[in-house]
Parts: structure tokens; C-alpha cells; sequence
């Protein structure tokens, strides 16, 4: 792949005749002369080489784990490797952002692929070509249920990430935010008025939740399901929108983005067809040309703050547009069985370690249903339990509280792995 840095001299000298100067000197002759003296001290540089050396030395601090059994909201799952070179590539990877995409018939088409693929994931009439983040889509799409009571609720079982960022967006928009209770670590049915509830299934606390029970309750005081969802697990379960929430949104790392320190990843919105004007961002549709051919136009644009402006119930201009690609890459790649399939693996070695960790003495805290996350009650071992895990190359859970850890298991993981960890809690709790 060629780089994106330095012009040449001869591309230099095309701009500055366009431009009609003479130089780059020429070109800032607007910036005061006592600014142009200013004398910076910079070091004499280093080779390519010397850099790679020396950032991989940076790289080297870094622990790199044998198994990984952290999730809470961002998962090592197996990327194939036809992925990373595929959204390598010079056409996909570029230095800019794609603001005006209706230039680009390839990026149209990439975001319509993406879009036609998370509404077949959530059962949704309608998406939008990426988010920012699982947080920022959920708090976007409770501002988009706004009616009459200005409220939101809010079950206390979700990611707390999510909720603080639900609470910043309403705090803004002079909207109350309310915290709903669960029981169980389940939601309960809210039975007050809320323009907009938001809830999780799998939960924070990994737990399938009762989302028709929900919806009904939240349909009946007159607002709207919000749901947020494990992209992976909706391979193995209904569909939000078979469940009756009316908007659907959710994190897309798992869908073949590494976890990389937390980021970048990219959220996703989809809605049934009554939000379609709601939604944030760029929508796009498909068409055909003046020779009939298959073509691709920017639908919707309506609420971008760079439209609307001091009108626009939103502002965000621009979304995760590669990082859409990449999910679109890997779900093509995979296909609805491969999905299953990881999924199903997912599913079935999280149980497998429930139970191992439960004869160690550390059963499951909440009854009911999970899908690849499970908290257990470790005694007020839990962090000497993870220390005693990263002694053995085994980033540990998540520590909820001294008692509790909340453990996740994706296809990444070994049975091997697995017996290890239940053996080491084992022998910490004895």
C-alpha cells in the first residue's frame, strides 16, 4: 500500500499555479514576520528503521495474554485473517473521512451492504450507516422516543458506561433519566410512563432477559423499547424486533474488530420503519442508474447538525466508517452459519466453565438463561484470584466487588484454559 504523507515537489508546483503564488513562503505572507522567526528545536530525527525499532520496544512493555476471559462490553473473539487485508486495502483505507460520500459509489455500496446486514441481524426495517459507539447509539436512540413526559428509563443492570453516557446526552437535553430497578439481576417490567426504556439482553451481567414482558409493560404506559444487544449472540437468539422493541442497538466490536485498548469500534442503530426521519446519520438507499444499472444515492441526511444546524435533534456529522466495513467484511466472510457457529461456541464453553467453577466453590451469583458472560461469588477472593490468573499469562474477569467476578468465555478459549482457571480458583478458595 502506497502512503498517504508526502506530496511530491511536481504535485507541489501544481497547487501553488493554481493557486497563483510563487511558494509555499508566498502563500503565508499573511502570517506575521516576528511568528516566522520563532526558532523550534527539533532532534535530528531517526530512520524508518530506528522508529520501528523504537516503537516496538514501546509495544514490548505490553503484556500479552495466552487467554482472556475479560469481557463486559468489549470481546477477543478470532478475526480470519482474509479481513484485515481485505479492509486494508488502498481503496478502503484511506487519510479522510467520507463527508460528502454520495461522490463515491463504493462507499455508498459499503454502507448500504452494512446496513442490509445489521437489519437482518436485529429483525429491524431500517439502520443507519454506523455509530460512534454501543453507548453513544443507545443514548441516540432514547433521545429519538422523546414525547410528552420527556423521560427516560433506564433498568440498573446495563453496562454502566452505557447508562452514564444515556444520563450526559439527557442531562444536556433537560430530559430526566430514571433508574430502573431488577431483580435477580433480571429486569422487572416497568409499569410507569417513559417516553423511551432502555434495557440489555444479554444484560451487563450476561443474563438473557424476558424482553417481551418488558415491551408489553412499556407498550401499554405508551413509549418505546429500546434494546441494546450482543451482535453475536443474535445468532443464536430471536431478534429484537421479534421480541417488540422498537429501536435496536448495540456495540459492533465483536463483529471482527480486535480489542486494541478499547477501541476503535463503531455502534449501530436500527429502528422499525416509524424512525426512519429520527435517525441519526446517513441512510443509504439502492437504485438504478439512467442505463438501469445497480447504483446507490444518499436517502436520508436530514439530521445532521450540518444541515439542520441550530434545528437538527442531533449532532452528529460523520460515523465509524470503516470500522462498519470491517463488520461487513467479517459477516460476509463468516456467513449466518459460521455466525451460529461462533456463537454456539461461545455459548457452550461459558456453561462449561460455570459448572467447572462451580464445583470449585464459586457458583453463579444470578439465576436463569446467559449467553457468553456469568458473574460467580468468589468468597472475597476476587482479586487475589485474577492476580493469581495473570501469574499464568490468564487475563482473569472482571472484579464486580471483592465476592464477585463477572467471567466471559468467547470461541478464543481453550477447555484446557477453562479447567486452569476453575483449578486455580479452586486451590485460592481453599
Amino acid at each position: 500500500m502506497s502512503d498517504y504523507i508526502s506530496l511530491t515537489d511536481k504535485e507541489r508546483e501544481e497547487m501553488l499555479s493554481v493557486l497563483g503564488v510563487g511558494s509555499v513562503r508566498e502563500l503565508f505572507a499573511d502570517i506575521p514576520a516576528e511568528l516566522g522567526r520563532l526558532k523550534v528545536r527539533l532532534s535530528q530525527g531517526r530512520t524508518q528503521k530506528e522508529t520501528e525499532e523504537l516503537v516496538s520496544s514501546f509495544a514490548a512493555r505490553n503484556k500479552v495474554y495466552k487467554s482472556v476471559f475479560l469481557g463486559a462490553g468489549c470481546y477477543r473473539h478470532y478475526i480470519p485473517a482474509a479481513v484485515g487485508a481485505i479492509v486494508g486495502r488502498e481503496e478502503f483505507l484511506t487519510a479522510y473521512t467520507p463527508y460528502q460520500p454520495e461522490i463515491s459509489q463504493g462507499i455508498l455500496q459499503a454502507m448500504f451492504e452494512y446496513q442490509t446486514m445489521m437489519c437482518s441481524l436485529t429483525g429491524m426495517d431500517v439502520s443507519n450507516a454506523s455509530h460512534y459507539s454501543g453507548a453513544t447509539a443507545a443514548a441516540e436512540a432514547c433521545l429519538m422516543c422523546l414525547g410528552k413526559t420527556r423521560t427516560i428509563g433506564v433498568y440498573d443492570n446495563v453496562n454502566p458506561d452505557t447508562l452514564e453516557t444515556v444520563a450526559t446526552y439527557a442531562r444536556a437535553r433537560g430530559v430526566k433519566v430514571v433508574v430502573l430497578p431488577s431483580s435477580g439481576g433480571k429486569a422487572v417490567p416497568y409499569e410507569g410512563e417513559a417516553d423511551a426504556v432502555y434495557m440489555e439482553s444479554p444484560n451487563y451481567f450476561g443474563l438473557v432477559e424476558d424482553v417481551t414482558a418488558v415491551a408489553d409493560a412499556v407498550h401499554i404506559a405508551g413509549g418505546k423499547l429500546v434494546v441494546g444487544c450482543n451482535p453475536v449472540s443474535l445468532a443464536l437468539f430471536r431478534t429484537p424486533a421479534e421480541l417488540g422493541a422498537d429501536i435496536a442497538v448495540g456495540d459492533g466490536q465483536p463483529l471482527g474488530l480486535p480489542m486494541s485498548f478499547g477501541g476503535p469500534s463503531f455502534g449501530f442503530i436500527t429502528a422499525k420503519k416509524e424512525f426512519t426521519r429520527k435517525l441519526p446519520g446517513r441512510i443509504v438507499g439502492e437504485t438504478a442508474d439512467a442505463e438501469g444499472r445497480r447504483a446507490f444515492v444518499l436517502t436520508l441526511q436530514a439530521r445532521e447538525q450540518h444541515i439542520r444546524r441550530e434545528k437538527a435533534s442531533s449532532n452528529i456529522c460523520s460515523n465509524q466508517a470503516h470500522a462498519a466495513l470491517t463488520a461487513s467484511v467479517y459477516l460476509s466472510l463468516m456467513g449466518s452459519a459460521g455466525l451460529r457457529a461462533v456463537a454456539e461456541t461461545c455459548a457452550a464453553n461459558a456453561h462449561y466453565l460455570a459448572d467447572k467453577l462451580s464445583e470449585a466453590g464459586a457458583p453463579r451469583v444470578h439465576k436463569g438463561e446467559f449467553f457468553h458472560e456469568f458473574v460467580t461469588d468468589v468468597k472475597g477472593k476476587a482479586a487475589e484470584i485474577v492476580c493469581a490468573l495473570d501469574r499464568q499469562d490468564i487475563l482473569g474477569g472482571l472484579v464486580l466487588s471483592p465476592d464477585r467476578i463477572l467471567w466471559c468465555c468467547t470461541e478464543t478459549v481453550s477447555k484446557s484454559d477453562m479447567d486452569k482457571v476453575a483449578e486455580t480458583v479452586g486451590r485460592v478458595l481453599k
